[in-house]
């Protein structure tokens, strides 16, 4: 197996979890209105099929890019979660 429990936990509680809490949050809610918004002009605009590519491409990889790192943050939480209990002795 490749992953390790906290990487499935991390992947299930940053995707599924972490999307219906965030579609209930109003700064997240604003945010993805802006990105639509500007994905729509960017569609207008009079650019290459070689350059859109270039562009879908940035922003597959800067979204990738942001999973990975919640991700992490989430594992990280976790970890200093434990430690902290683990310092005040209650587990």
């Amino acid at each position: 197996m490749d992953k390790d429990i906290r990487e499935i936990l991390a992947g299930y509680m940053t995707k599924e979890r972490f999307d219906r809490i965030a579609t209930e949050e109003k700064k997240f809610l604003q945010k993805d209105e802006l990105v639509q918004s500007l994905t729509k002009q960017l569609q207008k605009s009079e650019m290459t099929k070689e350059q859109r590519l270039a562009v879908d491409q940035l922003l597959t990889a800067n979204k990738e890019s942001n999973s990975i790192y919640s991700q992490l943050a989430y594992i990280q939480g976790v970890k200093d979660c434990a430690n902290m209990l683990k310092r005040l002795n209650l587990i």
